[in-house]
């Protein structure tokens, strides 16, 4: 299963990606009206419906009714039309903002991030580099969501136009702000594979994968790219078993990993079958398998919340208690300006 260098880098309109821009635009508001703000998180909280979208959106035409000039009020306008996917409209009110305030980061990003999904990284381009340079001289600059995204959505459109260098540079800035990115290191490993740095690959691929183990293929075919261009066929195979179960073909993906649980990559083939038997219900083959994880790395957090989820009162093979959650890496995957 191959994918094109736009799907690996998370492009596109997936779910993930959709909700990184939403999620980035959310942030752009910085602060937002009480009841719209209160509207737009239900909705994309507890997803009732299209009407509760509507209802953001007519909240955030009367408050700009009542004051045109209110530009918290076009923020939000321009978040909403964002989120019903009334992207040029989002763009007119994010340049309302940037009229009266021509260096409003958050609708620097925010106007961004709809031109990225109205396919115009040139616009979008302008728009976050324009951000980079206010925000990278601000004495918070290390920790600025807004400055990791905008470096975040630099390197993924570096990607798409086959700049891996600039891809690289920008991305490792992002990781910088925030090293538990997830869509970052995927993206920054994918680069690094077309640049020629396929152990840096390996390294930050598995980063990715340790936050975010399932349900995303995009890190597994990454990583099976760089397994090959190091003539590593135990790791390719590994990769690949994982992106066949990513998706949806667990046979394939037990075929390729059950010879791998006795090589060098045992604690990555155990845990992946260990995964496939929890997903399939088979609790035993489950246990076991993160049970042998934990015999060969016993602070692996997956291997023990694994445990956790199946309710086992031990995931220690010496019989010690199944560590808390603060075994775990020290975030939650990141969706970028935050993932």
């Amino acid at each position: 299963m191959q994918m094109t260098d736009a799907q690996k880098s998370g492009r596109g309109l997936s779910d993930r990606t959709l909700n990184r821009l939403i999620v980035g635009a959310i942030v752009a508001l910085v602060i937002i009206v009480p009841l719209i703000g209160v509207v737009y998180f239900l909705d994309r909280s507890t997803d009732p419906g299209p009407s509760m979208a509507q209802r953001a959106v007519t909240t955030a035409e009367e408050a700009v009714r009542k004051e045109p000039n209110n530009v918290t009020a076009r923020m939000a306008l321009a978040t909403s039309y964002l989120q019903s996917e009334r992207y040029q409209d989002a763009v007119k009110q994010y340049g309302e903002v940037l009229k009266v305030v021509a260096d409003h980061r958050g609708a620097l990003l925010g106007r961004g991030n709809a031109f990225l999904l109205m396919d115009d990284p040139a616009s979008a381009t302008k728009d976050f580099e324009r951000l980079v340079e206010i925000a990278a001289a601000g004495e918070q600059a290390n920790a600025d969501p807004q400055l990791e995204e905008a470096y975040f959505r630099l390197g993924d459109i570096a990607i798409r136009q086959s700049r891996y260098d600039d891809a690289v540079a920008s991305l490792t800035k992002a990781l910088a702000i925030s090293r538990t990115d997830a869509d970052a290191m995927n993206l920054l490993g994918a680069a690094y594979v077309k640049t020629g740095k396929a152990e840096d690959a390996v390294t930050v691929l598995k980063r990715a994968i340790a936050f975010v183990p399932t349900g995303w293929c995009e890190p597994y075919q990454n990583l099976a790219d760089a397994y090959k261009a190091l003539n590593n066929a135990d790791g390719a195979a590994y990769a690949s078993g994982m992106v066949s179960w990513c998706g949806g073909d667990a046979a394939s993906a037990k075929l390729a990993l059950a010879p791998l649980a006795d090589g060098d990559l045992a604690v990555e083939a155990m845990l992946g079958l260990g995964q496939i038997a929890e997903m399939e219900g088979d609790v035993a083959t489950a246990t076991e398998m993160y049970t042998k994880v934990l015999a060969k790395d016993p602070q692996n957090s997956n291997a023990i919340f694994g445990m956790q989820r199946l309710g086992t009162a031990s995931g220690d093979p010496h019989g010690s208690a199944v560590p808390a959650a603060s075994s775990a890496p020290d975030a939650s995957p990141s969706t970028g300006a935050n993932p």
